[in-house]
């Protein structure tokens, strides 16, 4: 039974080193969009202020909801920001560096 426990405490624990991680990803991004031009955005026909709000949404809704245990949000913020990271970013990047 103590093993159980061990288990679900050390479980719960990387839980929320993730979801932590998570937040500082979103928070990162949301300041990286914030100091992003408008017109990138616009290229890769995508709203600056849709992510922002997206990304920093994201963040607070992880750290209002990490103490209730809801565990479906924090995978919600995960979706939000991967997507952020991976495409969003990669785009805004390539359509800046092609701007000189």
């Amino acid at each position: 039974m103590d093993a159980l426990i061990t288990a679900n405490n050390l479980l719960w624990s990387l839980q929320i080193i993730i979801e932590l991680v998570i937040v500082v990803l979103a928070v990162v991004g949301a300041i990286q969009v914030a100091m992003t031009r408008e017109d990138a955005f616009t290229v890769i026909d995508r709203g600056k202020m849709n992510w922002i709000l997206a990304l920093g949404g994201s963040a607070l809704a992880i750290l209002i909801f990490i103490p209730a245990g809801v565990g479906f949000i924090w995978i919600i913020g995960a979706v939000v920001v991967g997507v952020y990271w991976q495409d969003v970013r990669p785009a805004v990047r390539e359509v800046l560096g092609n701007a000189q």
